[in-house]
């Protein structure tokens, strides 16, 4: 109930003060699980991507934001868990891959953070090893203009232009027999954050748009 309630609310929100619009919502699949995997530059990214498709997902956020205050109460609310980032964290993992096999989706910044400057920046390898362990396809995607709304460090909104670009989905399938191999997770997370580089530059041209079969964008 609180995950559309708050879906309902920011979808409204979006499209009155940013001019959202979503190219590619139609890669998404319609069932089953998937990693939605996307550049991070502002708080407002995970929301972005919630209110951009119609199917509910789950997040993971720092362990310092449910300590205290408004959001200690409201991100489990919205599905989100809690990450100890800067070192692996076990639990997480295992909570990211019980939500997987039960066929929800999960959101996973491959950066790991927030960008400093707006910029791609390299994947860590952990999400290659969850997409490894799991088994399940990577939707990736490149969010413009979320800098420029709310970059790090900055609390007041901007009104700026955003738009959400969905690529096709990713399978990993010839890195599945690979075992404990640290090579193949960096190399699932260089594709990755490849194809949304991809995305992003595909996105910067007016005469075309990511993919061959995207439709033009629509209101989010």
């Amino acid at each position: 109930m609180w995950y559309f309630i708050g879906w309902s609310i920011f979808r409204v929100w979006f499209r009155i003060r940013l001019n959202v619009k979503v190219y590619g919502r139609e890669n998404v699949p319609a069932k089953g699980p998937f990693i939605f995997a996307s550049n991070h530059a502002s708080y407002l990214d995970p929301i972005l991507l919630g209110t951009s498709i119609y199917r509910s997902l789950n997040y993971m956020a720092r362990e310092e934001l449910f300590e205290k205050g408004f959001l200690a109460w409201a991100l489990p609310k919205v599905q989100a868990f809690p990450l100890k980032r800067g070192a692996g964290d076990p639990g997480a993992i295992r909570q990211a891959l019980r939500l997987l096999k039960t066929g929800k989706p999960l959101v996973i910044f491959p950066e790991g953070t927030r960008s400093e400057d707006g910029q791609l920046h390299r994947g860590k390898p952990g999400i290659g090893f969850i997409v490894a362990k799991s088994h399940v396809p990577v939707l990736p995607a490149y969010i413009e203009g979320s800098f420029e709304a709310l970059p790090k460090g900055v609390k007041t909104l901007k009104r700026n232009v955003v738009r959400v670009y969905i690529g096709k989905p990713m399978y990993f399938d010839r890195y599945l027999s690979s075992g404990e191999d640290r090579e193949a997770y960096r190399n699932i997370s260089d594709e990755i954050m490849a194809e949304v580089a991809r995305l992003k530059d595909d996105g910067a041209s007016p005469s075309r748009r990511p993919g061959a079969s995207l439709r033009e964008g629509t209101a989010v």
